[in-house]
């Protein structure tokens, strides 16, 4: 049951052409070759600058000299910002968890190695990405588990970064496609084998699926699938993605929350899924995954995840800042050693906002925090730079009044956790609201 109807869609794709005569397959040939020159043209332009992107990608053994810089470089250096563009998160909702349960950027990994904590059925290997921070994960074709996870509560996020450069499926002959690929919520029995069982076939006990279909242009298409007790709960039908194919050979980000039975997914600024029934009432997640297949050869795939990160709770910005006084946030997001504003952090600026324009004689001052990798001193001013840019940001973006904010920064001399461990170091970097 665990992949039935997933596995008949894709032998579908690859069935042989019905019984037809040998001329109507050549015009048929002949069109496609026709399409294809045609298309080519078309991304001429496109394809001269993702060349050197795809060139960094160090997926194949021969590609993995260029070498990593030093992480305390990565942490410290000053980058400096540039404005960043909201508009294309504009209806961006999503608030992440304000407590960090579990985080994965594969720092720990070799290169060239499979990720330690992961389980699989086959092989994937820890890269980095010309142009990239921070590590990937490449995964080949078949099933890739995480480790266990405290058993999530019913109201969760999870965010990662993912990546997908891959041979144009129209250059490798007659019958190739693009790659499919599933993300998951999974509820694996306890214990540390249950993720390698899982991946070598195992059953799961409740599981979330959400299978991506890339194709050219806007014929990409999702569907989603929910099981408890090898049962189907769920099972929503096919939906298009008409921009997915922008996102080709650049990371793009997505986003999700779980609420009791409620499932919402974002693909960068767009929200793809919001629905209220789509999770067993049953179903307490204990991992996540991705699945992938295709009937190409490995080399020519590269479907690549990172920053994965999960989080319990959604704080309610509202109460935290009006009557608390204070509202923490772990969910306005940064470039690698910048203060430059990631997109995705639009949905809490947008909160943020909301709770000040409703409450207008409410002032309030800007706190930036970083964990304790790399320089004090760059650090501290790190942490203030980052402030004033999400002052800047709200005031600029979001319509606040800039008089009624003022902006500070500790560095990493107040973590609320432990810098000892990858999720204390998460907690650790974070912004602050404080109500004057």
């Amino acid at each position: 049951m665990k992949h039935l109807l997933t596995l008949l869609i894709l032998l579908s794709s690859f069935t042989v052409f019905s019984q037809g005569s040998i001329l109507n397959r050549v015009k048929q040939k002949i069109k496609d070759k026709a399409e294809q020159r045609a298309e080519q043209k078309i991304d001429e332009g496109i394809d001269k600058g993702l060349d050197e992107t795809e060139k960094g990608i160090e997926g194949k053994k021969e590609k993995k000299t260029i070498t990593e810089e030093p992480v305390e470089k990565q942490k410290t250096e000053p980058v400096a910002a540039a404005k960043t563009d909201f508009q294309s998160y504009s209806r961006f909702d999503f608030v992440p968890g304000e407590n960090i349960m579990y985080t994965e950027d594969f720092s720990q990994d070799v290169i060239g190695e499979f990720p330690l904590k992961w389980a699989t059925n086959n092989r994937g290997e820890a890269v980095t990405i010309k142009g990239q921070p921070n590590k990937w994960m490449r995964m080949f074709i078949g099933e890739f588990v995480s480790p266990e996870i405290n058993t999530l509560p019913e109201n969760f996020t999870v965010e990662f970064d993912m990546l997908l450069s891959f041979t144009n499926p129209e250059e490798q002959g007659f019958g190739s496609a693009f790659p499919k690929f599933e993300l998951q919520l999974l509820q694996l029995s306890p214990g540390t084998e249950s993720a390698r069982l899982y991946a070598q076939g195992g059953n799961e006990i409740s599981k979330v699926a959400m299978m991506i279909q890339p194709a050219f242009e806007d014929r990409t298409s999702i569907y989603i699938q929910s099981y408890h007790d090898q049962s189907m709960y769920f099972e929503g039908g096919n939906k298009d993605l008409t921009k997915f194919s922008e996102n080709y050979r650049k990371p793009f980000h997505v986003a999700m929350w779980v609420q009791k039975q409620r499932l919402r997914l974002w693909i960068n600024g767009d929200k793809v899924y919001d629905v209220p029934q789509a999770i067993s009432p049953q179903a307490v997640f204990n991992h996540i995954g991705f699945w992938t297949a295709d009937n190409s050869e490995e080399e020519n795939i590269g479907v690549y995840v990172s920053n994965i990160k999960v989080a319990q709770g959604t704080p309610d910005m509202r109460s935290k800042l009006i009557t608390e006084g204070k509202l923490v946030t772990h969910g306005i997001l940064f470039g690698v050693a910048s203060d430059k504003i990631r997109p995705e952090s639009a949905g809490v600026l947008k909160g943020l906002a909301t709770v000040l324009k409703e409450n207008p004689g409410v002032a309030i001052k800007i706190v930036g925090h970083t964990d304790s990798d790399g320089d004090d001193a760059k650090n501290l001013d790190l942490s203030k730079r980052r402030a004033a840019a999400v002052k800047q940001a709200l005031v600029k973006d979001f319509g606040v009044e800039e008089s009624r904010m003022q902006t500070d920064g500790f560095g990493e001399t107040k973590p609320l956790n432990a810098n000892t461990t990858k999720e204390g170091k998460a907690q650790n970097r974070r912004v602050e609201f404080i109500k004057l």
